[in-house]
């Protein structure tokens, strides 16, 4: 018996915490390294991501890769988020005008 990965619920759920965190297509695929149109293959489950890509998600949104994945309830502090580790480093070291992403500044501070 062949288990199938829910693509369009994996793509519910980066769309929920996308929209929870109020960062646009624009925002999160500059954070993960994707273009925007990509993110909203992956938010209607057209396309399928790599582990790399699903591990920036995750860590841009918050998350772990088990609850982009398959829905279980595992996610990571602001903290403990690569990402947010990454940006909080750059906007202390060059300044919010150069590391400027008003959505992902606001939600690293």
């Amino acid at each position: 018996m062949e288990d199938r990965l829910d693509y369009c619920a994996m793509g519910n759920r980066v769309r929920e915490l996308r929209t929870k965190l109020k960062l646009t297509k624009e925002n999160l695929a500059e954070a993960v390294g994707v273009s925007a149109s990509f993110i909203g293959h992956i938010e209607r489950g057209e396309k399928k991501s790599s582990l790399e890509t699903i591990s920036r998600l995750a860590a841009s949104l918050g998350t772990s890769m088990d609850y982009i994945v398959l829905g279980n309830n595992v996610r990571c502090d602001q903290q403990s988020c690569p990402l947010y580790v990454d940006l909080k480093h750059l906007i202390a070291t060059y300044g919010d005008e150069q590391v400027y992403t008003p959505r992902i500044t606001r939600f690293v501070r």
